[in-house]
């Protein structure tokens, strides 16, 4: 007899034509299979699913018109016990998946509350540094912002896919995937993008720069380009672990995380992943590089990490969605439309630029809903 126990399948019904943030708790509805729970529609709160160890769950999001695309942003941990793992993206815009964990570390009754967030625009991320500025995305737009000062964000063309993830720096321009398609603009001023051969394997995330190329992973796999004009791809050892995110660039190597283990890869030729000091918390995004160290998040907390010793700084003053830049420069860090960096550790305050350009209609569903280790199965 199998010790998987059957998946459960929960279904996010939106009402895309009328929600609003005053609304959003009405026009949500969750409901999961056939005889699981269906929510009190305008309580999200009162939501439960009682899952077992080693369960797979898995969040379709739907529109109620049958029509409008709807996006899973993200679904992450809020406060409770720590009972998913393996949080991310599934097959598809409108699909995110995870696990219950299978160890002590979990136990009957236990309960988690997460959130969820959804859009209709699209994706949304962030690249870039406090050195040279943002890259940001919405759907298939992309801008930046060079000066800080100026506090401006420039438009470019669209790029040539629904954007899932880029990687850049202001000074060498932006790549950007969908799928295993990958596409780079090193020229602002030209506006080009231009497609890269496709990748081995359908990417999960990305990073790198384009005078040195990019870095891609799926499961544990990896790959890098080391030039756009070689165009092509070369695959690293796996990492230890099933990746959940990545960073770093070329030319001193990648950075990967899975919960709250980090591993590094400085060197390709050795072609080796070290273990680094575990995080003081499960990640939920990086970034940064093996030279100027790396930033982590989880939910509005935020730590810097140089040779391997983790520091806390200033909470964001929101729940964070994506973060950029590194260690020794600062982080930048963005939820919903609004953007903040810090770059002084001295000072230690978050300062905020202008808004993104673009109308991400995103929504979070708050409060949390819960998720619940049932005994009685």
């Amino acid at each position: 007899m199998s010790n998987q126990p059957d998946p459960i399948n929960i279904t996010v019904t939106v009402d895309t034509e009328n929600i609003t943030e005053a609304n959003k708790k009405l026009m949500v509805v969750f409901s999961q299979g056939l005889g699981g729970p269906v929510e009190d529609p305008g309580h999200p709160e009162n939501y439960t699913s009682e899952v077992q160890k080693n369960q797979k769950l898995t969040w379709t999001a739907v529109a109620k018109n049958g029509q409008t695309p709807v996006f899973f942003q993200n679904v992450k941990h809020e406060d409770g016990k720590s009972i998913m793992k393996e949080i991310k993206r599934g097959n598809g815009h409108n699909v995110y998946v995870a696990k219950v964990r299978n160890d002590n570390s979990v136990n009957n009754n236990d309960e988690e509350e997460y959130s969820i967030m959804i859009g209709m625009a699209g994706y949304e991320g962030i690249s870039g540094s406090n050195e040279n500025g943002p890259i940001v995305y919405l759907g298939n737009q992309v801008a930046y912002m060079d000066s800080y000062q100026n506090n401006i964000w420039h438009i470019v063309p669209n790029a040539p896919f629904e954007i899932e993830g880029i990687a850049g720096y202001n000074t060498t321009g932006v790549i950007a995937y969908s799928g295993n398609q990958v596409a780079y603009m090193d020229d602002y001023s030209s506006g080009q993008w231009h497609m890269l051969s496709n990748a081995p394997f359908t990417i999960e995330g990305i990073s790198g720069e384009n005078s040195r190329g990019a870095i891609i992973y799926s499961g544990n796999q990896v790959a890098y380009m080391n030039s756009n004009a070689n165009n092509v791809w070369t695959p690293l050892a796996n990492a230890p672990f099933s990746i959940e995110g990545i960073t770093g660039r070329n030319s001193d190597g990648v950075l990967a995380y899975a919960g709250n283990q980090v591993a590094y890869m400085p060197n390709y030729s050795n072609n080796q992943w070290i273990s680094a000091t575990n995080a003081p918390f499960d990640i939920e995004g990086i970034s940064g590089s093996n030279t100027n160290g790396t930033v982590i998040y989880a939910g509005n907390r935020v730590c810097r990490s140089n040779n391997g010793v983790w520091t806390e700084v200033a909470n964001a003053p929101f729940i964070i969605e994506g973060i950029a830049g590194n260690s020794t420069r600062g982080p930048i860090v963005f939820s919903g439309p609004q953007v903040q960096y810090m770059s002084n550790y001295t000072e230690n305050a978050w300062h905020a630029v202008a808004n993104m350009p673009f109308d991400t209609r995103s929504f979070t569903i708050d409060p949390r809903l819960k998720l619940k280790i049932d005994g009685s199965r």
